[in-house]
């Protein structure tokens, strides 16, 4: 299936007396009734409308062979697009597996109340948790209860074709003109009909190539500096599917060389054990193991990066908010009993690894032209984030990091690293000493 762009009287119907078939087109077409080749298009319709005006032609061919033949089940011809070329759609008859859907929710028109009375009327109580066994189990009816109640508030958003947001009803005319155009020219196709049909196709293209640039133009006009880099980002986007990758075109075979390739096997040789005396701290840091509290919780929750994607148990951080703002005592509870009976669920410890081309790259069939994205558990990564911010504090108490440090560290940013090396040097510039002498 392609374009051949080659005029037989095969696929092309009969041609005028004038018309040269050129020897190309007769090899192609040798070969292929030799090869058993069987032409699946209607002779004589269409497939090419010449912008300069010229007469359509039948160039986009469709052949098949063998069994494929008999799954063959309709081919049609829509030249309802934007290009000179017409789509061709072939229907095929093939068993479908049944892949599994995750649903698409409307979160703008979520009923969080709806959602909060759910919570609350499961009456949960996780103060009593004895062993990793009944933490464990927490977890999973706590992850069940939102999955529940996000059901019930949270409407599945139904799948209908959006309209482009560069259309216009100028557009909206312009194609019932070419569609009746079209028409005409298939019922009499007469030279005047062909023409128009020619003409109003032509005039089509224009005026989509002309509201697509109105648009870009406009958004790009009416950004801010808070939405400048996603307009960029939406223009720049890599919408092409993954290449062969080394030879393997199917998707098990990508998977596998993207990770040998971005997950090498790592060196599990023993290494050596840290020096007895490396800390030499005294001080009593068990106050850090202690209940986690509902303000900690909601001081987490504050700080962590709304929008980000769901991981595998597809619970947002949103979704945690209002959780916890419908029963306060559930996630403290139940983080407090993770922290002292050592429990974490094997869930939060898997990720959906997604696969993001890098920008600029000439060719995209090597596997170092990509760059894998983990999306963990967003349960698991708010109980990390209370105990980050514990071992933080710990370890410049205890003395396990510099004052100075500037990573992992409360109040201190990239700004903070930035002034700490600039203010010396201005400090010398000002009077008036070097900033690098060479000892001789």
């Amino acid at each position: 299936m392609g374009d051949l762009n080659a005029h037989h009287p095969w696929w092309q119907g009969p041609l005028p007396q004038a018309a040269r078939i050129s020897t190309a087109s007769h090899t192609i077409a040798n070969w292929l009734e030799d090869n058993n080749f069987c032409l699946q298009n209607e002779p004589a319709i269409p497939t090419h409308h010449p912008r300069n005006g010229g007469q359509p032609s039948t160039i986009d061919l469709c052949f098949s062979r063998g069994s494929p033949t008999q799954s063959i089940l309709t081919l049609a011809v829509d030249h309802d697009t934007t290009s000179d070329h017409s789509a061709v759609i072939i229907t095929l008859s093939l068993p479908s597996a049944q892949a599994p859907t995750i649903p698409c929710r409307c979160w703008c028109k979520a009923n969080w109340e709806t959602f909060n009375s759910k919570i609350r009327s499961a009456k949960m109580d996780l103060s009593q948790l004895q062993g990793t066994d009944d933490t464990l189990r927490a977890v999973t009816n706590n992850t069940c209860l939102i999955h529940q109640a996000v059901d019930e508030a949270v409407p599945v958003r139904t799948t209908r074709k959006t309209a482009a947001p560069w259309w216009n009803h100028s557009l909206t005319l312009a194609k019932q003109s070419v569609k009746r155009a079209d028409r005409r020219a298939l019922l009499h196709p007469t030279d005047v009909n062909l023409k128009d049909s020619q003409y109003k196709r032509h005039k089509w293209s224009i005026l989509v190539r002309n509201a697509k640039t109105a648009y870009r133009i406009h958004q790009l006009e009416s950004t801010s500096t808070r939405t400048v880099w996603k307009t960029i980002q939406h223009h720049n986007t890599h919408h092409k599917p993954i290449p062969p990758l080394q030879g393997r075109s199917d998707f098990k075979g990508k998977c596998e060389v993207l990770h040998n390739s971005l997950f090498p096997t790592v060196n599990m040789e023993q290494r050596t054990p840290l020096p007895a005396d490396l800390l030499t701290s005294k001080r009593d840091i068990r106050h850090h193991t202690r209940p986690v509290t509902a303000s900690e919780t909601h001081l987490a929750i504050s700080h962590l990066k709304y929008g980000t994607s769901a991981g595998p148990d597809d619970i947002t951080y949103g979704t945690l908010r209002h959780f916890h703002e419908a029963a306060p005592h559930l996630l403290p509870d139940l983080f407090t009993a993770c922290l002292k009976y050592a429990a974490h669920p094997p869930k939060w410890k898997t990720a959906n690894c997604v696969v993001i081309p890098k920008p600029g790259k000439t060719m995209y069939s090597h596997p170092k032209a990509y760059r894998p994205i983990s999306l963990q558990s967003c349960f698991g990564k708010l109980l990390e984030s209370i105990v980050a911010k514990r071992l933080s504090h710990a370890a410049l108490m205890c003395g396990a990091t510099h004052p100075s440090q500037m990573g992992a560290q409360q109040e201190n940013s990239a700004i903070d690293a930035l002034l700490r090396t600039i203010s010396p040097i201005a400090t010398s510039i000002s009077k008036r000493k070097t900033t690098n002498q060479n000892p001789t």
